[in-house]
């Protein structure tokens, strides 16, 4: 829960394993120019390398997905307070060229103020656009906004909609977990402005987070 860029690439390019590892390696280059956080080393994968699977069409269950038969990846992230991105390309089984598909939740970078989260997100997606200007088949769902748009004040209002509706929420499950309230934690709770953001978010979305708490407590004492 939160707001994630998701992300997809292909390629029919007749490419090696070397020719792979000199497109991945460009990426890695601009992770680091933009000066992502702990950008890893190229990491050589195969089979048993499970955060790249690839998830067919039709496929409903963890059994279904297709494990690489090899590519590179590396592991990045945009700045503090976000998710590490994964970014690689892989061959798999049945599957025709060369493929990968993540996501990278940004959202809590806010916790450091709307720059800091700006300069996560949009360095994400200068990294994305990087794929696409090295040839890749790039698909992108940012639930932000900005990769269709390039507008910060889109992006500022769509991070303002998360950030209020999950701190809403989080409080609302708090109070309705009575004693167990303590076992709920989540980073929204760190953010600077909780109180805040929680308010501003029972104001616009009460009613859905009232139905939404009450589903996820119906859930949970069905267990």
């Amino acid at each position: 829960m939160g707001l994630t860029i998701h992300y997809q690439w292909s390629t029919r390019r007749k490419l090696d394993l070397a020719g792979v590892k000199q497109l991945v390696s460009s990426l890695h280059d601009r992770a680091v120019a933009l000066k992502f956080a702990d950008p890893g080393q190229l990491i050589q994968v195969g089979p048993d390398y499970p955060l790249a699977y690839h998830w067919p069409p039709g496929a409903k269950k963890f059994s279904d997905l297709l494990p690489p038969l090899e590519g590179w990846v590396f592991h990045a992230t945009p700045g503090d307070g976000s998710e590490s991105a994964r970014i690689g390309l892989c061959r798999y089984a049945g599957v025709p060229g060369w493929r990968w598909a993540s996501f990278c939740k940004t959202q809590y970078a806010s916790r450091h103020g709307w720059e800091h989260f700006f300069e996560c997100h949009r360095g994400l997606t200068q990294l994305l656009w990087m794929a696409e200007k090295l040839g890749l088949r790039v698909k992108v769902d940012d639930e932000g906004g900005y990769w269709k748009c390039g507008s910060g004040a889109t992006l500022r209002r769509n991070l303002a909609e998360y950030d209020q509706g999950i701190a809403a929420f989080g409080g609302a499950l708090k109070d309705a977990a009575g004693e167990a309230a303590r076992d709920i934690t989540g980073p929204i709770f760190a953010h600077p402005d909780y109180e805040r953001l929680e308010a501003l978010g029972n104001q616009a979305q009460g009613e859905k987070i009232s139905r939404a708490v009450r589903e996820v407590t119906r859930t949970l004492n069905s267990m």
